[in-house]
């Protein structure tokens, strides 16, 4: 489909030009002559080609986002940081086994300790992780059920410093962030925070790009991966656009 409609946009500029050449010569031009003009020019343009479909796939992706704008921005079971009607708002897909994510989470903070009236961070959990690690599920109904205590970013940024999340270890990261161990353990058991991790899975596989994690949404933008100049980059558009 992607390379049909490339092709077809190649098609279009290059038929215009044709047809026009052609009408100057007061003949009409074949479809046969049309295709063999286009087949020639990508073939000396390649890059014709390949930004189309670089465009293409962006289109795809911010129609996706569009279509998906409420389960992003509005869900009232995610964790957001930030007003409600900041200038910029921006999503992570994240899990806490990671690398990548760790990476990124220290760019995070600061944006949040730089731009606190500016800037609204809205964590999603996504532990795609998990059937590798078995562990990744684990700490993201942690640090849901930490956020029931008013201690999601202590619980958040303390396991994306941590580089083993053993069951025993996320609990010890529990009872050093002052969290009621009882009810830490009630929650996690909740179905409600299932729930919510496979609406996030469902809710990912909306988006063509997303193939990983960490995935940025900010605003009407979009960056998969760590790329922390690209995303200072974005950032710093949308606040200047906003």
């Amino acid at each position: 489909m992607k390379n049909f409609a490339a092709s077809a946009l190649a098609l279009s500029l290059i038929a215009i030009s044709g047809c026009a050449e052609a009408e100057s010569k007061g003949r009409d031009m074949k479809r046969a002559d049309v295709e063999k003009i286009i087949q020639e020019y990508l073939m000396e343009n390649p890059e014709i080609l390949r930004e189309a479909l670089i465009e293409l796939d962006k289109k795809e992706d911010r129609a996706a986002l569009a279509a998906v704008s409420d389960a992003l921005f509005k869900d009232p079971r995610d964790v957001s940081i930030g007003p409600k009607d900041a200038k910029v708002t921006i999503v992570e897909f994240f899990d806490y086994n990671c690398g990548f994510c760790k990476n990124s989470s220290d760019w995070l903070k600061g944006v949040m300790d730089k731009y606190p009236d500016d800037v609204r961070v809205v964590f999603k959990e996504l532990p795609i992780l998990d059937g590798r690690t078995k562990t990744s599920r684990n700490a993201a109904k942690a640090a849901l059920a930490a956020a029931r205590q008013g201690k999601y970013t202590t619980m958040h940024f303390s396991m994306m410093n941590e580089r083993s999340l053993t069951k025993d270890r996320v609990l010890a990261i529990a009872e050093k962030a002052g969290l009621s161990m009882e009810k830490l353990k009630k929650d996690m058991e909740d179905p409600e925070m299932d729930r919510q991790l496979e609406d996030g899975l469902l809710l990912a596989n909306r988006i063509p790009s997303l193939t990983g994690t960490p995935f940025f949404v900010i605003n009407d933008d979009f960056i998969a991966g760590a790329d922390t100049k690209r995303l200072d980059k974005m950032l710093e558009d949308a606040l200047k656009n906003s």
